[in-house]
């Protein structure tokens, strides 16, 4: 019970969590959900002794009828009652749901280019049928890259091969059908030239992301000599391109476990709101005042950056630990971290199932969990002897003892999320990074660096653009800097391993001992 007041979210989004796992391993019709609901909400209301007992299964209810709602075919013109597990060629017409994107690849060691993008399907012609209402969300892969006028809200045709995603081609491969069937798509179409792509009139204009998004790019590249790869890094970090992270780029930030600081994330997000933050009480403004400015502004930034999941996630986590900042509430990292988790999975059931949330929350989870027990070791061996005054010390264990602090601080941390992540990490990458404690120790903090260099530059680049410049130059340098040390750290001897996928019992094995250490059992 002091669990339930202290924390109340946490077990709510445990209960609610259970019915989505509920619903993904066993399929059970969305009626029977429903009405099993409903039946516990009216005994809740009619018997008022056990309220609280039957609030319980009824989350649970919740969350295994919300997923099922959200995976459910409810309509005659879904895309897998028209199609089914069949190949076709096929013209689709609907409306592009992101502004497409280009990734480049190596053939035959010449660069080529695929253009990738996501469409709400509204209409289907299959072969030399006819057109026919169609509705579902299919992720296009084509040759070549589009012009500009092809942006998110833009309806156009799109011909190609119409088909299911592939299915691993061994046990333990990536599953790229379950990556795109937790979101919500169930096919991809296959295009070959852009003579296959046709715009619909009327033409809508480019989103405001998308118009941000060219005159953020020019402003981050003022003084700057060239287009070069550490300019282009920065337009991922800062603005989420994702035409700049090709293999070859970023396989020494995969190997050095250094790759999350290009997703717009918890870092990205909590940085920005620190500064929005620390400015506005620079100026002497209210707790209060200072949510009700920062809170718009970080989703601002969420949105004008193209509405990523990662950056969405983040930001609804930042907007409760604010909120409740601001409100002047008892602040608890469990029980904001379990808020913004219910939010989200309310919302948008299937990212539990995302490696992207998993991560997220799971880093964040080891922090919250594990950083107080492994900070009370590393403060128990760094104690200096309690009995010699501070100034009889010698001057430059005096100097040290800040930049020793913060170090070790940052190595603590950095710990707790890493072992958090191991599993998951293995799971999805089938890699096992010990140098990433290392390398994130340097490069997370040149992130940052990078970041709020970025972020100067476009504050001042409209008006006064010597200034920005500088701020480029800066944020070029600990880009290059990042690129550098992320290079040495992926090639270090046994600083990196690829392994298998573990297993189901290996996860509950390798979590449960680990909560008995850090808990002193």
């Amino acid at each position: 019970m002091n669990w339930s007041i202290k924390r109340p979210f946490v077990p709510v989004t445990l209960a609610y969590v259970g019915g989505l796992l509920l619903a993904e391993f066993v399929s059970l019709p969305l009626l029977w959900l429903l009405g099993l609901a409903g039946a516990v909400a009216l005994l809740a209301l009619v018997w008022a002794g056990r309220r609280l007992m039957f609030l319980w299964p009824l989350i649970f209810l919740a969350g295994a009828a919300n997923l099922t709602l959200h995976t459910a075919v409810r309509s005659p013109d879904d895309l897998r009652v028209i199609l089914g597990q069949r190949t076709e060629l096929a013209v689709l017409r609907g409306r592009l749901a992101e502004t497409p994107y280009h990734r480049v690849y190596d053939q035959n060691a010449e660069p080529a280019h695929r253009t990738l993008a996501q469409i709400e399907v509204a209409a289907v012609k299959i072969k030399n049928q006819p057109w026919q209402p169609a509705t579902g969300r299919v992720a296009i892969s084509a040759a070549g890259i589009l012009p500009d006028s092809y942006h998110a809200g833009q309806t156009v045709e799109v011909a190609g091969v119409l088909q299911p995603p592939r299915t691993p081609v061994a046990e333990g491969l990536f599953d790229y059908r379950a990556f795109l069937r937790h979101n919500g798509i169930y096919y991809q179409l296959q295009a070959f030239t852009a003579a296959d792509w046709k715009i619909i009139p009327p033409a809508v204009p480019p989103p405001v992301a998308d118009r941000f998004f060219g005159w953020a790019k020019n402003i981050l590249r003022l003084d700057l000599p060239a287009e070069d790869e550490p300019l282009r890094l920065l337009w991922t970090m800062t603005l989420g391109w994702k035409s700049a992270l090709t293999g070859e780029v970023a396989e020494p930030f995969m190997r050095s476990g250094t790759m999350h600081i290009f997703a717009i994330s918890g870092l990205h997000i909590a940085l920005i709101a620190g500064i929005l933050v620390a400015l506005l009480r620079v100026l002497r403004v209210p707790r209060g005042v200072c949510g009700f400015v920062v809170i718009p502004l970080i989703w601002f930034y969420t949105g004008v950056t193209g509405w990523q999941a990662s950056a969405i996630r983040s930001t609804v986590m930042m907007t409760v630990v604010i909120a409740g900042w601001a409100l002047r509430r008892p602040s608890d990292l469990l029980n904001s971290l379990a808020a913004a988790a219910g939010i989200i999975l309310v919302w948008q059931p299937q990212q539990i199932f995302q490696a992207s949330f998993q991560l997220s929350f799971f880093v964040v989870l080891s922090i919250a969990l594990f950083s107080p027990v492994l900070e009370q070791v590393r403060q128990r061996w760094l104690q200096a002897d309690p009995l010699v005054p501070e100034e009889s010390r010698p001057r430059w264990q005096r100097w040290l003892k800040p930049v020793g602090g913060w170090l070790a601080t940052g190595f603590t941390t950095s710990l707790a999320a890493w072992l958090g992540s191991i599993p998951l990490i293995a799971y999805y990458f089938h890699l096992f990074t010990p140098v990433s404690l290392l390398a994130n120790l340097i490069v997370v903090p040149l992130s940052s660096l990078a970041l709020a260099s970025n972020l100067a530059s476009l504050i001042v680049g409209g008006w006064w653009p010597g200034l920005a410049g500088l701020f480029n130059h800066s944020s070029w340098l600990w880009m290059l800097l990042m690129e550098r040390v992320s290079e040495w750290a992926a090639w270090l001897p046994g600083g990196c391993f690829q392994i298998g996928t573990p297993s189901a019992l290996s996860f509950a094995i390798y979590y449960t001992m680990l909560l008995a250490v850090m808990a002193g059992w």
